[in-house]
């Protein structure tokens, strides 16, 4: 982690309003003599503070006086606000009222914590990025959080200093408020896939509940709880049906297709072994052409929407990333019954390696395992989507680009799955056939028609349009 202060010359002046002397920060120590002074996270025009002077940052600060409670219990300390963001590249620096009374409350842990984030030129995005960080923690003072703020300088005495594997954007997934919303008209559609997707996968347990009430925040306006419900329980309905039916693959089955309930990774830690997961899981709804570019199956009809993928991408990376802690936190009581406190096993570094005895090296291993894969998925980006850099032919990969919020830069990614190529008249019997067949679902759903002769019509229907989807929901 590396970021830029800019000091005065000052500690404690208020009227000041120069910060001239650019500083790199790049460890403890930097932070440390920096803190002395009083300072800015921000770039401003001809070094004044103000907001409409504001250029660039790459750091931003929070304050934490613990005013949210007078219960000490209720207290965040600095060694546990880092705790709480294990993997988050955060520098935290005691403030000059730390441990003392202040304004008629007691004394209590006071600090404030350095977030490196990538760069920033947008006053307003700056400013809705420390509002999401409060949002997320409301015990940091909802006061400070002005892009102009500057620190009080003073003496220093110790920095806790965290080099993570994700910045503080990406876990709270700022700055893609579009892409992440499911909005009105899309939520219902969007959550009953979903749904059914979850309990494929999981069952219809609390686990996978809570991942679907974890992906319903996303509905923007939210959608009542009722309604939700509504959509669990008939997904729920639904899964019961389908474990009816001949070939039915049970849960732990279908979480264990590579022997490890690893089914959401990747063959190899990169990008292409990324996208051919999610070609794999999300290859029978999503589409792309030169003549339609993306299109998205929505449980009635196609739908030609980028965005629509983008969710689709979203979705998988959700799913992946709940698989991935999963897996971590198997694996890690798996090796605390060999002997090892699950403290120890989470600082990790050579006293852990040191620790391993030859009979603890096989659960050791499966948690190095889990682990690269847990942070392979903080790593590799919180959202890819799928962009094609070329048309296809039938019968053909796909050549697309994976982008990573945290990596501008596209790579070219080869799919490894087969993609139609349509033609405007292909799109239109394609369109015509799942409208058909979902008219004729509500009619069997309602009773009235009987499944042969829904059978006998979704056969007539295949001949008649040819899609290329058609299997999708027979």
């Amino acid at each position: 982690m590396d970021f830029t202060l800019y000091r005065s010359d000052f500690a404690g002046v208020e009227a000041n309003c120069r910060y001239p002397r650019q500083q790199n920060i790049c460890r403890a120590e930097d932070l440390k003599e920096t803190a002395a002074f009083d300072h800015v996270c921000v770039a401003f025009k001809d070094y004044y503070r103000k907001r409409e002077n504001f250029l660039s940052a790459d750091v931003l600060v929070m304050d934490c006086d613990n005013t949210h409670s007078e219960n000490p219990a209720d207290w965040i300390s600095m060694e546990k606000l880092l705790a709480m963001l294990p993997n988050v590249s955060v520098a935290v620096v005691p403030s000059r009222n730390h441990m003392k009374p202040k304004e008629g409350k007691c004394a209590r842990p006071r600090f404030h914590a350095y977030f490196g984030i990538p760069d920033i030129t947008d006053e307003q995005h700056y400013t809705e990025l420390k509002r999401a960080i409060h949002r997320a923690y409301p015990f940091f003072d909802e006061a400070a959080l002005d892009a102009a703020r500057f620190i009080y300088g003073c003496p220093v005495e110790k920095v806790l200093w965290q080099d993570g594997e994700v910045t503080i954007d990406q876990v709270l997934k700022v700055g893609d408020t579009e892409s992440r919303s499911i909005p009105a008209g899309r939520r219902n559609s969007t959550m009953s896939r979903f749904a059914g997707r979850v309990i494929k996968r999981y069952g219809a347990t609390e686990k996978a509940y809570q991942i679907f009430l974890d992906e319903a925040e996303k509905c923007d306006p939210p959608l009542p709880d009722a309604e939700l419900n509504t959509i669990w329980n008939s997904a729920v309905r639904f899964g019961k049906r389908i474990a009816q039916q001949d070939g039915y693959v049970s849960p732990d089955e279908y979480n264990n297709d590579f022997g490890t309930r690893d089914s959401l990774r990747p063959e190899d830690y990169s990008d292409i072994g990324q996208a051919k997961v999610i070609a794999r899981e999300y290859g029978n709804e999503l589409r792309y052409t030169d003549s339609t570019d993306f299109i998205r199956y929505d449980g009635i009809c196609w739908e030609e929407s980028r965005q629509a993928a983008v969710g689709a991408a979203e979705e998988f990376l959700d799913l992946q990333l709940a698989d991935a802690n999963e897996q971590s936190e198997q694996a890690l009581k798996e090796l605390a019954r060999t002997g090892i406190s699950e403290d120890i096993i989470r600082k990790g570094g050579r006293n852990l390696e040191k620790m391993i005895e030859e009979k603890q090296a096989k659960a050791y291993a499966a948690y190095l395992a889990a682990e690269a894969y847990r942070k392979f998925v903080l790593k590799s980006g919180k959202l890819y989507t799928l962009l094609p850099v070329r048309p296809v032919e039938r019968n053909s990969p796909s050549t697309a680009t994976a982008i990573g919020s945290s990596a501008l830069t596209p790579a070219t990614l080869l799919i490894g799955s087969e993609v139609s190529a349509m033609d405007k008249r292909s799109f239109q019997n394609e369109t015509a056939f799942q409208t058909v067949m979902h008219l004729a679902r509500r009619m069997l759903a309602g009773k009235l028609i009987t499944g042969k002769e829904y059978r006998d019509f979704e056969q007539e229907m295949l001949r008649r349009y040819q899609p290329f989807s058609g299997d999708l929901y027979t």
